[in-house]
């Protein structure tokens, strides 16, 4: 008798553990690559003319294909979800880079291409508003 509650415990057990692994890989399979996630939100002047979304689009496209400090990145337009209090759909584009970390966060907002995507499309925006946040 003792031998089978013995072997039950341990299957039990070894189900638990099992379990647990796999809710921590579905979970990291959910996380976003990167401990420092930047969330800027962009209101341009125009928001209907083509050409100055088509210029922004480019230059974020430019940004996150030469910058080597960004470890993952999206760019998205406001989604057409029910109106809220809560929901702020007032901007024209979302941009989020995530970073292994501050110090490549803070590497690149020195970075020349950084430097050269905002000389270059500042002209286009009225408003930016950015978050920044760490994982704990």
């Amino acid at each position: 008798m003792k031998f089978i509650i013995s072997t039950l415990l341990f299957f039990i057990g070894f189900a638990s553990i099992a379990q647990t692994t796999a809710n921590k890989e579905v979970l990291n399979s959910r996380t976003i690559k990167g401990d420092f996630v930047h969330t800027v939100l962009f209101w341009l002047n125009n928001p209907d003319n083509l050409m100055d979304r088509k210029t922004f689009e480019d230059g974020v496209s430019t940004l996150f294909k030469e910058c080597q400090f960004i470890t993952s990145s999206h760019i998205g337009i406001p989604a057409d979800t029910a109106t809220r209090p809560i929901v702020d759909d007032s901007y024209t584009y979302c941009v989020v880079l995530t970073f292994k970390s501050k110090e490549a966060h803070d590497n690149y907002q020195v970075d020349p291409i950084h430097k050269k995507f905002v000389e270059e499309n500042k002209n286009l925006w009225n408003k930016i508003v950015v978050y920044d946040s760490v994982s704990f």
